[in-house]
């Protein structure tokens, strides 16, 4: 894989990449080096809490662009995003299947449905007040 940092970004290139005039469609090695771009190298990605904190990725440019990750902490409202984004995934598992077992009273169905509530609850128990809910 090739890539450049451009403005303090990675570009990773693609099937096609930009020039002056025009595109290189499927460009060698030579062409890409060429251009600027050099190999990247990633290296493990630690862990870390998906709720409270977020990867940052990090570059040193040299020879090849190593890739790098810093944990770093979640604003509040990133925070209550990634939350809402789980709360969705648990709505979420209540299909019209499901929805149809709990009608009819099948066995598991309601457990299975009183565990999505309580989990959405712990959910929505782990939202932060942020800008005007503070006051």
């Amino acid at each position: 894989m090739f890539g450049k940092i451009v403005n303090g970004k990675l570009i990773i290139a693609g099937r096609k990449v930009q020039i002056d005039n025009g595109w290189i469609t499927n460009p060698t090695e030579e062409q890409l080096r060429n251009l600027g771009y050099k190999e990247v190298e990633y290296t493990e990605r630690p862990s870390y809490d998906d709720e409270e904190e977020k990867l940052q990725e990090t570059y040193t440019d040299g020879a090849t662009i190593v890739v790098s990750y810093e944990v770093v902490a979640l604003t509040d409202e990133e925070h209550n995003e990634v939350i809402k984004n789980k709360i969705v995934d648990e709505e979420n598992k209540i299909t019209k299947k499901i929805q149809r077992e709990i009608d009819l009273n099948k066995e598991g169905a309601r457990d299975f449905e009183q565990q999505i509530e309580n989990n959405i609850i712990a959910l929505r128990q782990k939202l932060r007040p942020v800008g005007e809910e503070q006051e």
